[in-house]
């Protein structure tokens, strides 16, 4: 099941590395976050944490930081664990809501409820899109396939860093902000975005907490599910 991202394909150029694929994303418009633990709307995990598809490698955990985020709230959904796919009683495509973990002696349910943000971009912005084959030969680095391989996922990333955004590479014509790929999860095929820490305060603005920052309301998911 896909999403209509409001993501266009744009080439950014870049001083050391010739032309590189990625996608702009409009002012004002919306990246959407489900989060559990406080302030985790905003505020990317600390380095020992940081364990997603394009964090720092372990040996670079404190590189960077990132805000992962998503062009739909079903696909922060997905990514966040809390929707999986399933087939209806016609064969059709269809999601469940992921029971939540309790405690087996209690019956208490374990981690704290899901949250979501929608945060919203300044100004129009740009990403690099990871899956190009043209930043695999620019970076000697490939992702892998039919399965990508995580380690090479956040090599890549670094690569990026290092090469782009530490540089202040790959601004010239809109601000580079991140990096972006489609959703690996099953019969997800929503785009995600990843947002360097260091060009969040000035490109996005935050949903305003505390307003942000209330329970996940699992039946818009169903609904918007529905709509797609």
């Amino acid at each position: 099941m896909s999403w209509l991202t409001s993501a266009t394909e744009i080439d950014i150029p870049s001083a050391a590395h010739g032309t590189l694929p990625g996608f702009a994303l409009q002012a004002g418009a919306s990246l959407y976050r489900i989060y559990r633990r406080p302030d985790a709307d905003w505020v990317p995990p600390p380095a020992q944490y940081r364990k997603g598809r394009v964090d720092p490698p372990p040996a670079n955990s404190s590189a960077y930081g990132l805000l992962y985020t998503a062009d739909s709230m079903v696909t922060a959904g997905f990514e966040a664990r809390i929707l999986r796919p399933i087939k209806d009683a016609g064969g059709l495509n269809d999601i469940e809501l992921v029971p939540e973990m309790v405690d087996a002696a209690t019956g208490l349910v374990l981690n704290p409820a899901p949250m979501k943000a929608e945060h919203t971009t300044k100004k129009p912005v740009v990403f690099v899109d990871l899956e190009s084959p043209a930043i695999a030969a620019a970076s000697g680095v490939e992702i892998g396939s039919p399965v990508p391989r995580i380690s090479s996922w956040r090599k890549l990333t670094l690569w990026v860093y290092d090469e782009l955004i530490a540089k202040g590479d790959g601004s010239s014509i809109l601000p580079l902000v991140g990096v972006s790929y489609i959703s690996t999860l099953q019969d997800c095929t929503g785009r995600n975005f990843a947002i360097f820490e260091e060009r969040r305060d000035a490109h996005i603005s935050r949903g305003a907490p505390p307003a942000s920052q209330v329970p996940l309301d699992l039946e818009e998911l169903q609904r918007i599910w529905a709509s797609a």
